[in-house]
């Protein structure tokens, strides 16, 4: 019988003494005499660098969250003098700014009172409902007292954001609050 003539593969295995290495070395190879190995104490210092500095940047923000900030003043607006709004009713206007709406109820005792227009529940529009001397919220049925913008009953968690009224010379101005 005649010997078969080798395949390549066997010529490398016995041309080559050294032990054949793993596939995976050579689908992977790394030169390891020249990779840079990252001792213990070096990525432990890494790990400290960067909780420290985390803990840095953390209180930074903490300590900038706490500063007093200043809010803007808030304009005067004239709403009207004080016969133009008959005891029972309510008015809307923008305040403290374009685009954000308050609500002005003069009260049947001739006093008035008047709040942010938003909901704090999901932000719709209140209104004055007349016959129950109470502020409504029709989104949700929540209900608010129209002296104090205290929630009454309903969803919201919390009253009506209030606007700072002055009554001067016959003229009813809005002076400050309102915020949404």
């Amino acid at each position: 019988m005649t010997p078969k003539p080798a395949t390549p593969a066997q010529k490398d295995r016995l041309e080559d003494p050294r032990p054949r290495q793993p596939h995976w070395k050579t689908d992977f190879s790394v030169d390891w005499d020249a990779t840079d190995y990252v001792s213990r104490r070096e990525f432990t210092r890494f790990l400290g660098l960067s909780s420290a500095g985390l803990a840095a940047g953390t209180t930074l923000v903490a300590v900038a969250g706490s500063l007093p900030r200043q809010t803007p003043q808030a304009p005067r607006v004239r709403l009207g003098r004080v016969e133009d709004f008959p005891p029972g009713t309510s008015q809307a206007f923008e305040y403290p700014q374009k685009g954000q709406f308050s609500l002005l109820v003069r009260h049947d005792d001739g006093t008035f009172s008047a709040f942010g227009q938003k909901c704090p529940h999901l932000g719709c529009a209140v209104y004055y409902a007349p016959h129950s001397r109470k502020l409504e919220c029709p989104c949700h049925e929540g209900f608010f007292n129209a002296r104090t913008g205290d929630v009454i009953s309903g969803p919201p968690q919390r009253g009506l954001n209030r606007v700072e009224l002055e009554l001067r010379d016959g003229e009813v101005w809005a002076v400050g609050g309102g915020g949404h």
